[in-house]
């Protein structure tokens, strides 16, 4: 009987060590499909600490500042890592990785924001693999609206929101075309409709009719005009907080706002001491991804003084942001 079940054991293992190795030649690179599993693990365990640490309040705590910086490095190694994959193997498809890992890799790029000019570089290969039934087609909606939103553009798929991981109340960036947004979301599988999304994240959204589409779309022109106009004339004037205020809305409407507005958006920023300091990093990153060359003028510039000064990390990280820019053009 003890020799029936070892046998039998024996058959067991074998046979899976059959389905194993089986699996495994289904794919490629399956060393890589590992590999990017490790790094989407890494990455979502960092994440999901971050998140929890910061509904508890507890973001002013050395723990929190170290896993940050923790999260940021992670970002680094994760891109840096998935360059030379690319660069050496393509866009990890499906026959290549497998489709679990081909998501890793999307996920990868898709928080690789210090360095938009990589996520958008990997789009056309995205798309290739998409048309060959090689990729999600959800995955190709939301890289291609990060992209976008990186570049201060209105997105299509109404997948980006200002939640920041549902952490502070929100709504989606401006939509071109708004009111086909569904239709665009069903056309690439994104699974939730862009209303279902939005209650997700925690605020409300409906998508409007035509009409209604238009008068959003006017209205976000109209308001950009207005408020640009008052934040040069407050910047001028060196109004700079009453500057900063317009500056705010002015880089939210999408579509329209320019290069120069997010540099001198940061620059009132610094000029004022404003509270809202951290968005200057956000406003310098926009123009470095639209293709600004100011940087190198900027770390010498007295105008941005405070704002290099009031987080040396976050700004030794923007020049890291640069640098990596710069090599991917």
């Amino acid at each position: 009987m003890k020799m029936k079940n070892s046998y039998l054991y024996l058959v067991l293992l074998l046979s899976f060590c059959s389905l194993t190795l089986a699996a495994q030649e289904k794919v490629q690179l399956p060393e890589i499909a590992k590999e990017l599993k490790q790094m989407r693990d890494e990455d979502q365990k960092l994440r999901n600490k971050w998140v929890s640490m910061h509904r508890k309040g507890k973001t002013e705590s050395e723990k929190f500042k170290e896993l940050t910086v923790r999260a940021i490095a992670a970002d680094r190694a994760n891109t840096a890592r998935l360059r030379e994959i690319i660069a050496k193997h393509g866009w990890p498809t499906y026959d290549l990785v497998g489709p679990g890992p081909s998501n890793n890799a999307w996920l990868i790029v898709q928080h690789a924001d210090r360095n938009p000019l990589f996520q958008a570089k990997c789009l056309p290969l995205l798309k290739e693999a998409v048309d060959n039934e090689q990729a999600n087609p959800s995955n190709y909606a939301y890289l291609y609206d990060r992209v976008r939103v990186s570049l201060g553009e209105k997105q299509l798929y109404a997948t980006q929101s200002w939640t920041n991981n549902g952490l502070e109340k929100g709504s989606y960036y401006p939509i071109d075309d708004e009111s086909n947004v569904q239709n665009r979301r069903e056309e690439m599988s994104v699974s939730r409709t862009a209303v279902e999304n939005a209650q997700s994240m925690g605020f409300q959204y409906t998508v409007p009719t035509p009409e209604e589409a238009q008068q959003r779309a006017e209205q976000l022109a109209i308001s950009y005009q207005k408020n640009i106009a008052k934040a040069k004339e407050a910047f001028a004037q060196e109004k700079y907080l009453e500057a900063v205020d317009y500056y705010i809305e002015v880089t939210r409407a999408y579509g329209h706002v320019t290069t120069e507005d997010f540099v001198y958006a940061a620059k009132a920023l610094s000029l004022s001491k404003h509270a809202e300091i951290g968005e200057g990093y956000t406003f310098l990153t926009r123009a470095l991804a639209r293709g600004w060359d100011g940087f190198d003028q900027v770390k010498s510039n007295a105008d941005f003084s405070h704002l290099r000064a009031s987080s040396p990390g976050r700004w030794e990280d923007l020049q890291l942001t640069a640098e990596q820019i710069h090599l991917d053009q």
